[in-house]
């Protein structure tokens, strides 16, 4: 009978011992967890958010989750971040990074497009009009590449300032929309924006 007791206190031992050593794997692991970084955040260097924030009060900058879910994750299953709120290209030709973002407000739902361009000792920054700046969640902003875009025979209004039927972009373009609805592509031409509406896929 002793010799079963002191089987049944060893096996015991062992297991408190086992179970010990997986708390304190857990514990470790929950306190090492970090969380995952927003896409959009990540894509932003600080160089740049900060004179960015400064120079449009009352906005910040994008996060993952200002966009709706069903647009977020139509982005990650077709290869993208997930992230609508910054695109990067080279706009001007100049080889350098430039970010076309969409500034969410701290209050309300309205939103603002920001062209960021890297100049010597800071930024140069355009704003661009996207004709939903009252429902950030249903903008997006993307690049789009060299080429000629013509104007959605679906937008019969007058030419507006700098907006053209036909527009050539030498180089990377930013474009700017509403998902699920026309869209606007903004080119960078002899020191000048132009832009011109296109039609959007369901999706950008």
């Amino acid at each position: 009978m002793v010799g079963v007791w002191q089987q049944r206190k060893m096996h015991n031992f062992r297991v408190m011992r086992i179970a010990a050593a997986v708390f304190v794997v857990v514990l470790d692991t929950c306190a090492n967890a970090q969380p995952r970084p927003d896409s959009c955040q990540a894509l932003i260097p600080r160089s740049l958010a900060r004179p960015l924030t400064a120079a449009f009060p009352g906005y910040r900058t994008p996060l993952e989750t200002d966009n709706a879910p069903d647009d977020i994750e139509y982005s990650k299953a077709h290869g993208g971040t997930g992230c609508l709120g910054v695109a990067t290209a080279d706009f001007t030709g100049e080889g350098k990074t430039d970010y076309v973002i969409g500034l969410t407000a701290m209050k309300g739902s309205s939103g603002l497009a920001i062209i960021a361009l890297p100049k010597k000792g800071g930024w140069s920054f355009q704003r661009i009009r996207s004709w939903t700046e009252d429902a950030r969640y249903l903008q997006y902003v993307d690049v789009a590449q060299p080429g000629r875009y013509e104007r959605t025979q679906t937008n019969s209004a007058p030419l507006g300032p700098g907006e053209k039927r036909s527009l050539e972009c030498p180089h990377w373009g930013a474009r700017v929309g509403t998902v699920e609805a026309t869209g606007i592509v903004y080119c960078y031409e002899s020191g000048q924006w132009f832009h011109v509406w296109v039609s959007t896929p369901s999706h950008p």
